[in-house]
């Protein structure tokens, strides 16, 4: 949807609200589109604000009821969390620490396919590779430490206060974060003499990797849309 169309959208919206709740937005489009998200990114939130606030009002209740605190803070909390991409609800956290492995693990078997080939291509036999599922563990584990660390030391524009609040924070964080995956490491190593380990061909692994590109496109890539229609 263009960013014309959007704002149409959201304006046509609008006239559904009640007077409290238009209210409401209004200062979340104020905040919005005063921050650093460029035009794109805001409209295309203030839409989906829109809509949520519709389906609160359908339920009887207020877009207060549904953010629980001031618009303005609202709305730059979600200004914030586009910015270091963290998910926002319990559903959509559930579903970003799910992702993490799941992608981490299918450029593995990319990579089993590629080196399973590789002799096949040059006129030898096929490559079986033999993976332990505490490796596989560790690989998802160590994946969901590793984006976690990024986007924890790597936030773009902090202000001055918050800079400095996250420098005296960073040894202490950057440390638990190395003890977790210590641990992580630890535990995958005493794991492999109980857990079970895979002989896996080019052609099991080539599965395996399509299989996770399907998942990463019709479920976690997935867009979701709001079915009513306000017109």
């Amino acid at each position: 949807m263009y960013i014309h169309e959007m704002i149409k959208e959201t304006h046509r919206l609008r006239d559904y609200m009640t007077p409290e709740n238009d209210a409401y937005f209004g200062e979340m489009v104020r905040t919005l589109r005063s921050s650093r998200l460029n035009e794109a990114e805001g409209e295309e939130v203030l839409l989906r604000l829109a809509k949520e606030i519709l389906k609160g009002q359908d339920q009887n209740k207020t877009a207060l009821d549904l953010y629980e605190e001031a618009p303005e803070v609202h709305a730059q909390r979600l200004v914030d969390t586009l910015f270091v991409r963290q998910p926002r609800s319990t559903k959509d956290k559930i579903k970003y620490y799910i992702m993490i492995p799941w992608v981490a693990l299918t450029w593995v078997f990319f990579i089993m396919t590629l080196t399973g080939f590789f002799s096949k291509w040059f006129g030898g036999d096929l490559t079986y590779t033999r993976i332990s599922t505490a490796t596989l563990l560790l690989i998802a584990g160590g994946s969901i430490i590793l984006i976690e660390g990024l986007t924890r030391f790597m936030k773009p524009e902090a202000k001055k206060e918050e800079l400095v609040a996250d420098q005296k924070m960073n040894p202490r964080t950057m440390g638990i974060y190395i003890g977790i995956a210590a641990g992580i490491l630890i535990v995958a190593v005493l794991l492999v003499r109980f857990l079970p380990a895979f002989v896996l061909s080019p052609w099991d692994s080539l599965i395996l990797f399509v299989i996770g590109l399907a998942g990463q496109k019709f479920y976690f890539l997935r867009k979701t849309t709001n079915t009513k229609s306000y017109a």
